[in-house]
């Protein structure tokens, strides 16, 4: 739809010369599935206050699109609305996003961290690894749950199941198990 705008995300409205916004601060938003728009996948608090280019080539937007609709999707139909907190992350964002992995899917668009907003975390995740959905990684963090749509150096879907706790400020991940009491909602 042409009159759904997002603020430019190559330049968040910081570049009068920029060559995807001319300037002009917004450019058209794209609706990648029935629920997700491209602007909630590329929305980034770093970005804007750093002015990072944040902007998907063909290739991730494709990527983006397939997350969406092979496995945002059917997650929203399993467990209701949920905010996507972190999409897309372009090299240089993924840089500047503490605790980062260089490799992390979210570079390739194929992957998003999100909170659900009608269960809890642990349901979320009981709730996809009890699907018959595939997916690359399903990750219980602290605050959201991470999930992956596919590996991206080989497109594998991996069925990667973890939780990740904070251990003297560092991330450790072990095996996803339902039971653990430091899962909690």
């Amino acid at each position: 739809m042409a009159d759904m705008m997002m603020d430019c995300p190559k330049c968040w409205g910081k570049n009068a010369k920029c060559a995807r916004c001319g300037g002009a601060k917004r450019v058209a938003d794209e609706q990648l599935s029935p629920h997700f728009k491209l602007s909630e996948l590329l929305e980034s608090p770093t970005a804007r206050a750093q002015g990072i280019d944040n902007d998907p080539s063909p290739e991730i937007l494709a990527n983006l699109r397939k997350l969406c609709v092979e496995l945002l999707e059917p997650v929203r139909a399993l467990i209701g609305p949920m905010h996507i907190n972190s999409g897309y992350r372009s090299d240089a964002l993924n840089a500047a996003v503490p605790g980062s992995s260089k490799t992390s899917a979210h570079s390739y668009g194929r992957a998003a961290d999100i909170r659900p907003l009608k269960v809890n975390r642990k349901q979320m995740c009981d709730a996809i690894i009890a699907s018959k959905l595939k997916y690359d990684q399903v990750i219980c963090e602290p605050t959201w749950v991470h999930l992956g749509h596919s590996y991206p150096k080989d497109g594998a879907q991996r069925m990667q199941k973890l939780s990740m706790f904070r251990v003297n400020g560092a991330s450790k991940y072990e095996p996803y198990n339902t039971n653990d009491p430091r899962i909690a909602g």
